[in-house]
């Protein structure tokens, strides 16, 4: 009876794959005795009835195959099931990781986008700004030497008004002298040398002076003494106010430039510190650019790695899928075949013992 098991067991995989619902019970065995282990199976069923063995042994061993059969169908669904969960569970972790890694690839692109053209508009604004650097030191130079020719000027016009009012100073006391009745030729040396002075700053203002002094020199009477004093004294007068009236321009235009100069080196300053930040900021900005494209390659791979992971799972999957709903409709067939023989050997005995009484030996 132990040799029964095995045999069956191959009648079932060969009858899976040609029995239909439509067969009677001698086409089901003609198709079984076809096959040569078919054939012998059959030869021991024969024998088993020719001898009077009890049918229930073989229904016993039909039986015990469909349960084997219904037994490895469950832990094939357990497995399955089991296996379904765990790709489940990777697939989704892959999809995160991928969407994980697209994310960064997007974040990175933008950043080196961005940073990019900010690097632009900082190299665009640092060129800007080293030539208003240099226009702030141009014009601060030039408004220097402005400043400076003014001031020279102020300094230079001083003392000529100094020294036009020492000689007036000076002609005031010779004219006193005169007055005061001092000989002319005792006066004479000091006369020719004031003279000589104002003479020398060719002034309009001093040309009616000259004429009066030059008078004076050939005649000496109190009536000229008198408007030359009085023309000294006016001269004298127009000369300190001139002199204030520089020292008032002086101060205004020193003043001026304090406030001036002040501005351009605040602005100076102002420049030189964006540019130090504009260089700065391109320096960080290149090693961000540098950073985000190293970065940016790096995830790309972990993309790929990724997607090819997932590729390789998937294919596993519909290949364990596969294989599985295949041996699924292998076991069903089989166990299609024995229940069709469970139906001919109990319900349709009479037809099987006819079956195997006129079938033809293939030893």
């Amino acid at each position: 009876m132990a040799r029964i098991i095995p045999v069956l067991t191959l009648i079932l995989a060969v009858a899976t794959a040609r029995v239909t619902r439509s067969e009677s019970p001698k086409e089901v065995l003609a198709q079984i005795n076809k096959d040569s282990f078919g054939n012998s199976v059959l030869s021991v069923l024969q024998l088993q009835l020719a001898t009077g063995g009890p049918v229930g042994e073989i229904q016993i061993l039909l039986n015990n195959i469909a349960s084997q059969l219904n037994g490895d169908q469950k832990k094939a669904d357990k497995v399955h099931e089991s296996d379904t969960v765990a790709f489940e569970k990777i697939i989704a972790d892959l999809e995160q990781e991928i969407a994980y890694h697209q994310s960064q690839i997007v974040a990175l692109s933008n950043l080196r986008d961005s940073t990019t053209e900010a690097l632009g508009e900082a190299e665009q604004e640092v060129r800007v700004v080293t030539s208003d650097i240099a226009n702030n030191e141009k014009s601060f130079a030039d408004e220097q030497a402005t400043r400076n020719s003014q001031h020279e000027t102020w300094v230079r016009k001083d003392a000529e008004h100094v020294d036009q009012m020492d000689a007036i100073d000076e002609a005031s006391k010779i004219v006193q002298h005169l007055q005061a009745g001092v000989a002319f030729a005792q006066l004479k040396s000091r006369f020719e040398k004031v003279q000589a002075k104002l003479m020398e700053s060719k002034h309009a203002l001093f040309k009616p002076l000259i004429n009066a002094l030059t008078q004076l020199a050939s005649k000496v009477d109190n009536k000229s003494i008198i408007k030359i004093l009085e023309l000294l004294a006016q001269i004298r007068q127009q000369l300190v106010a001139s002199r204030a009236s520089l020292l008032a321009t002086e101060e205004r235009q020193a003043a001026n430039w304090e406030v001036q100069s002040s501005h351009l080196s605040e602005e100076h300053k102002r420049l030189v510190e964006r540019k130090a930040f504009l260089e700065n900021s391109i320096v960080q900005f290149k090693v961000t650019i540098q950073e985000a494209v190293e970065d940016l390659e790096d995830q790309t791979l972990f993309l790929e790695d990724a997607e090819d992971s997932l590729a390789i799972q998937q294919r596993w999957a519909a290949e364990q899928e596969a294989q599985y709903e295949a041996q699924t409709f292998e076991r069903e067939q089989q166990l299609e075949v024995v229940e069709r023989l469970q139906e001919v050997l109990t319900s349709k005995v009479s037809a099987a013992s006819e079956f195997l009484q006129v079938r033809e030996e293939v030893f």
